[in-house]
């Protein structure tokens, strides 16, 4: 008996539900007399405009999705060349001491980026060599030392 009960209770519920759903769900047209649909103006709404607004009283969400498309321009950077640098220093060489700048013959002008100290016999352009390593970067070497000084290109 309790199991019957509560089907037809449930049944009633589901019903009604399903009739508001339906009342809802009509145009205005349906749900206004003719004359009434004349008085508030709404004959003179286009198709569309009429569409948006039964849409807006029963409820209906519109989303609008805007598809946004990125267009990326990669700029290619001029690669850097890393072949070694052999010249010479412009002027005499005393060695570094954390502040160096090392001019060269080439019109390159360098400086010291570490804090590495050498000190040498006075050199007149002596040649020098740049490597370049992925790892640390450009270093210079003075022909005649064994010392490497990290080094970057200001000029």
């Amino acid at each position: 008996m309790k199991h019957s009960l509560l089907f037809a209770v449930l049944a009633l519920g589901a019903g009604h539900a399903s009739a508001q759903q339906a009342d809802s769900t009509q145009n205005i047209q349906q749900r206004m007399s003719p004359e009434q649909f004349k008085a508030a103006g709404l004959d003179k709404l286009s198709a569309a405009e009429l569409k948006a607004l039964n849409d807006w009283v029963n409820g209906v969400k519109t989303v609008v999705v805007e598809k946004i498309v990125e267009k990326r321009v990669e700029v290619e950077k001029p690669k850097e060349d890393t072949s070694d640098i052999n010249t010479r220093l412009v002027g005499e060489f005393n060695g570094w001491r954390g502040n160096a700048v090392f001019t060269l013959e080439n019109g390159q002008v360098w400086e010291q980026i570490d804090a590495s100290a050498l000190y040498a016999s006075k050199l007149t352009n002596p040649k020098v060599r740049l490597a370049f390593s992925g790892f640390s970067g450009w270093k210079l070497q003075v022909d005649g030392y064994n010392a490497w000084v990290k080094v970057k290109r200001i000029k």
